[in-house]
């Protein structure tokens, strides 16, 4: 009797097998890195055979790549709908808090972010070719909102216009809670702030827009962290 697993990969569709292996690969590949997976055990993640695994995939740098180019592809529907938006010292509090509650939630070590922040890592370890490919994209687009978003505030008064150009001040917001994530990364944490998690959470939207430029005051009319608690639950 053949297996479930066996069964279903049989009946995909090309492409949709395809897309299953990529999806299926990844975490062997965050876990393990390019050079420590073996095609065995990707077969056995992705629940195929090594032959059918060729079938689509030449070669592990095929599957590779792949794997890079689907996850840097990767949209987020909610920050997306962000930007419908008028950019303004509100939109950026808002913008701000969504990008680091995703980013700094709790996470178990097989889940989408944990992958990807692992995947990350091995990429700026080594050469850096994931990492720059996927930050052009929404990293890209993210910043150049928080930007137009800034811009506004500095002109309505929300924000200083001080030394610090407002696309770097959006690259630093993003790369601070991209550093503490990797720090609240493993399921022991490198660091434990001592606080929960949403405290966490809102006190690096504080940190992140007062780095930003944005005024004490600004932030306090703009920035209801419970209220947007309550939105998302």
């Amino acid at each position: 009797m053949k297996s479930a697993t066996a069964s279903v990969a049989r009946k995909l569709p090309a492409e949709e097998r395809r897309a299953a292996i990529v999806k299926a690969v990844r975490q062997v590949f965050a876990e393990k890195g390019f050079d420590g997976t073996t095609t065995r055990e990707l077969a056995v993640a992705a629940g195929v055979s090594e032959a059918l695994l060729f079938k689509h995939f030449p070669n592990k740098e095929a599957l590779y790549s792949a794997m890079q180019l689907a996850c840097c592809n990767s949209n987020d529907d909610q920050i997306e709908r962000l930007k419908a938006l008028e950019p303004s010292a509100s939109t950026l509090a808002l913008l701000v808090h969504v990008f680091v509650s995703k980013v700094l939630a709790a996470r178990a070590p097989d889940d989408e972010r944990s992958i990807h922040c692992r995947l990350m890592l091995r990429s700026v370890l080594g050469a850096g070719e994931f990492a720059r490919m996927f930050m052009q994209g929404l990293p890209t687009h993210l910043n150049r909102w928080m930007q137009a978003c800034l811009e506004v505030a500095i002109a309505d008064g929300d924000a200083h216009d001080g030394p610090i150009a407002p696309d770097l001040a959006a690259w630093f917001a993003h790369h601070l809670t991209m550093m503490i994530s990797i720090y609240t990364l493993p399921a022991e944490r490198v660091m434990d702030y001592g606080v929960p998690q949403p405290a966490i959470i809102e006190q690096v939207v504080w940190f992140a827009l007062r780095g930003l430029g944005m005024k004490e005051e600004a932030i306090r009319r703009y920035y209801n962290p419970r209220a947007l608690a309550l939105l998302e639950g």
